[in-house]
């Protein structure tokens, strides 16, 4: 098995809003097709395929696309893997409908031509197995957030998605932006207590140390973000780096 992370998390927001810059990872099983764990944003689309492309994985070579839950940051170009099976949680489907208009962050509008696309499977219960990797349902973000659960170079890795967002969720076993806190501390425990690795959802990659004075966390990665501004009077960009 081959696990690329395509994007890492940023965690970041701006006086317009959230930045919305979500982790993405490519998993390449031995004996089946890829699979996407979430797809980024639609300011990415063309990246995406970009990064996608320089794996020499085309988009029609999706197999399957594993929605950790529906916000705009994580599921809205499902549209762009037209062979892909979709999966995601029917606690979160039942998000969607109850309170999509409350949760402003789920894209509501983009949500029917997937439910009609017949590609959907809505997965069922607190844990399972999508093409050989297994899934856990780890609420509080949202009602139907699930997570990847496996073993990757004899380390124990969890794409956690929004389940744990930064390194300071991680640490304090406390959520922001949750809509169930309870549910956000004991999913953070559950992954926190299994894993080695954790790809958080708007952070770096993370590993976890367990010494018999306790458990600690480092940052494996710092994510970096390069913005291009308009070039100035001298005709050469502006560009600026922003790090965590």
């Amino acid at each position: 098995m081959q696990v690329d992370i395509l994007y890492e998390g940023f965690p970041g927001k701006s006086s317009r809003g959230f930045l919305g810059w979500s982790s993405c990872a490519l998993i390449r099983p031995n004996h089946s097709k890829a699979i996407l764990f979430d797809t980024a944003g639609f300011n990415e689309r063309y990246s995406l395929l970009s990064r996608l492309d320089a794996l020499q994985v085309a988009n029609e070579q999706i197999g399957s696309v594993f929605i950790s839950h529906f916000h705009f940051d994580h599921a809205v170009n499902y549209p762009l893997f037209e062979n892909a099976q979709f999966y995601m949680h029917e606690n979160e489907v039942e998000h969607i409908r109850m309170n999509g208009r409350t949760d402003l962050a789920v894209p509501v509008e983009m949500y029917q031509a997937l439910a009609e696309s017949g590609r959907l499977t809505l997965l069922t219960g607190s844990a399972g197995e999508v093409e050989g990797i297994h899934w856990r349902l780890t609420p509080g973000h949202t009602p139907g957030l699930c997570s990847l659960f496996f073993e990757y170079n004899h380390e124990k890795w969890v794409l956690a998605s929004d389940a744990i967002k930064n390194r300071y969720e991680l640490m304090t076993e406390k959520a922001a932006m949750t809509w169930d806190d309870g549910e956000s501390t004991k999913s953070i425990q559950m992954i926190k207590e299994w894993a080695d690795i954790v790809v958080t959802g708007h952070d770096g990659i993370i590993k976890i140390i367990r010494e018999q004075t306790g458990t600690m966390v480092k940052a494996l990665t710092n994510p970096t973000v390069e913005i291009t501004l308009p070039s100035d009077a001298s005709g050469k960009p502006d560009i600026r780096s922003l790090k965590l």
